[in-house]
């Protein structure tokens, strides 16, 4: 019930240009998304929230990546990758998602992969923009990675 409340202040303390964030918008966007039902289970208490990860990844030629996952959500037999994504522009599909994040979700899978063997590895976009949650498919994933440049210097 406090939401609107909160989220005022957290955007106060920001200091955004007013010219650049629309609080108003911002504050329903955020309300959408923890009012849908579908999504609830994303936000429930046993979830990790932004929980850091590290990993070497073959297909990028051992190079080591980190980043921070949105959201987690490890269960006895699979495990799922949240990461909130803001775009004006939500793709209808996943085959039209852009390319950096398809990598940075396919590097996501291979840490998680390493982490968690013997479990299923899950990653989705929640876009915010329409509070949708648009699961990625392995071989998706896949051919990312291996379209991904890495820099001489990396190699």
């Amino acid at each position: 019930s406090d939401w609107r409340e909160l989220a005022n202040q957290l955007l106060a303390r920001a200091n955004c240009e007013p010219k650049k964030l629309d609080a108003s918008a911002v504050i329903a966007e955020v309300t959408a998304l923890l009012t849908t039902p579908e999504l609830s289970y994303i936000f429930a208490s046993q979830t990790l929230a932004e929980v850091d990860i590290s990993a070497t990844v073959p297909d990028l030629k051992g190079r080591r990546i980190k980043g921070t996952i949105d959201r987690l959500l490890v269960n006895r037999d699979e495990v799922l990758a949240i990461d909130f994504k803001s775009n004006a522009a939500v793709p209808s599909d996943a085959a039209l998602c852009p390319e950096g994040i398809l990598r940075q979700m396919a590097a996501y899978s291979v840490a998680l992969k390493q982490i968690y063997p013997d479990k299923i590895i899950k990653v989705s976009i929640l876009w915010t923009k329409t509070a949708t949650l648009m699961p990625l498919c392995d071989s998706a994933l896949h051919a990312a990675l291996t379209r991904a440049e890495v820099p001489q210097s990396d190699r």
